[in-house]
């Protein structure tokens, strides 16, 4: 059996407003052959938090990680992000191939 996690930045429609203002957020998937077994949505603020939590628990960070620096770039915001995972432990972070 295969576990598989993807990930994905949408942003909330906002009618005529840019894309900037739209609120974005990261939509994960995790999928068990094929099938898909949960789903979460994330703002960049809640995503922070979560990292935190993952990080206190040994899980790996990678794909989280990513998305947040997307949805920080989405957003202007990428010094934030590094602001925000001073504290994480960045060897978690690594992926490996």
């Amino acid at each position: 059996m295969t576990e598989d996690l993807t990930w994905e930045v949408r942003y909330e429609a906002g009618g005529p407003e840019s894309r900037q203002k739209a609120l974005a957020k990261a939509c994960f998937y995790w999928k068990k052959d094929g099938q898909l077994m949960r789903s979460a949505e994330f703002t960049q603020s809640e995503l922070e938090v979560e990292c935190e939590r993952l990080s206190e628990t040994g899980t790996d960070l990678t794909q989280f990680v990513l998305a947040l620096k997307q949805l920080a770039l989405s957003t202007g915001q990428a010094g934030r992000v590094e602001v925000a995972l001073d504290g994480v432990d960045q060897r978690s972070m690594r992926q490996t191939h």
